[in-house]
């Protein structure tokens, strides 16, 4: 399993069915969406025979009035995965950079664009990042720099001004900035800063606003880099659906906040139960841990019953010793630490 979220996969190898299966390997709110959107479902479902909106004109405005960015310097996707192979496919950088370990998608995306040189910069010590970054650009020109802030899977937040520094030494680069867990400190974002810069920030609502099975993500930068994308996009590539939804769901500031509320409750309790196992993790501004656990079967003992943790041995420069677990319900939160135990020998 590639990527966090395979329930599908999972409920055919450990026969249950998907409903049985603990999801914690997929970093999405696990709340249940505010009933004013589920009633705009219903109530627009005679509009689902017509084709959907292929420039998601309504979000697009909606949030051109939250953030106070131009309308035309947003573009939507199929999430925001779908966007960085159009954004690589549209700029065709020659060279990259990538601050790993980090998404494993932007190394697959230059990939399949035959990008020509795709180089890494890899840390697990925060307090090296900007030092390893500054002296690889140094050394080389990258036509685009990858940085994933907050970072996934260690959770670690950049702060924006380094950033932004970065970037405003190295006008030559697009600095591709990945928000997708940004709604958990919003006040990091360089959302209206990317206007005028060589940054484009890429934005999803799958994690904190809980729509991974609608998909729809977007980017902002200046107009110019906004239209070659919008260049390589497929046409309505968004659902009429995800885009309703999207345009109600980033307004609703009480969803917001409880699920703010409810995840500092549950990442509280993360902490208190890794700290009392004495595990090492790191800490986390997100709604994940990477926790590092030596001995070997954990994934397919948590498997086995019927919980799906993220197996992080395909990250660059991680090995299997590394899993990434999502926070979820607090019943779901329980099981896993009481499964933990028993793995470790702890409980019988």
């Amino acid at each position: 399993m590639k990527h966090g979220g395979d329930i599908y996969t999972a409920s055919e190898f450990i026969k249950k069915s998907l409903y049985e299966i603990i999801d914690m390997s997929s970093s999405v709110n696990p709340l249940p969406l505010p009933e004013k959107i589920k009633r705009k479902i219903i109530e627009n479902i005679p509009l689902l025979h017509k084709y959907p909106d292929t420039e998601a004109r309504a979000f697009r405005k909606t949030l051109s009035e939250l953030y106070s960015v131009p309308f035309e310097n947003i573009v939507c996707g199929n999430g925001s995965t779908e966007l960085i192979y159009l954004i690589v496919r549209a700029l065709k950088p020659e060279s990259v950079l990538i601050l790993e370990p980090t998404f494993t998608e932007y190394e697959r995306a230059c990939r399949i664009n035959e990008i020509k040189s795709v180089k890494r910069v890899f840390t697990i010590n925060q307090d090296e990042i900007f030092k390893k970054l500054k002296k690889e650009i140094e050394k080389t020109r990258f036509d685009m720099v990858f940085i994933c802030n907050p970072n996934n899977p260690t959770g670690w937040i950049l702060d924006k001004r380094e950033i932004l520094k970065l970037a405003s030494n190295n006008k030559n680069s697009i600095f591709l900035i990945d928000e997708a867990f940004i709604d958990f400190v919003p006040d990091q974002s360089l959302i209206r800063e990317s206007v005028s810069s060589n940054i484009v920030v890429l934005r999803s609502l799958t994690k904190f606003y809980g729509l991974a099975g609608l998909r729809f993500g977007y980017a902002v930068g200046k107009s110019e880099i906004i239209k070659k994308i919008k260049t390589y996009r497929y046409p309505w590539s968004i659902n009429s659906l995800a885009q309703w939804i999207a345009e109600d769901i980033i307004r609703d500031e009480d969803f917001k906040n409880k699920s703010l509320e409810y995840f500092k409750r549950q990442k509280d309790f993360f902490e208190y139960s890794l700290n009392e196992l004495k595990l090492n993790y790191f800490p986390s501004v997100a709604n994940f841990y990477l926790i590092e656990i030596q001995k070997k079967g954990i994934f397919q003992f948590m498997l086995e019953k019927g919980i799906l943790i993220r197996n992080c041995s395909d990250f660059y420069g991680l090995n299997e010793s590394f899993i990434r677990v999502s926070v979820k319900t607090s019943t779901e939160n329980e099981r896993f630490f009481r499964e933990l135990k028993k793995f470790l020998g702890i409980l019988e």
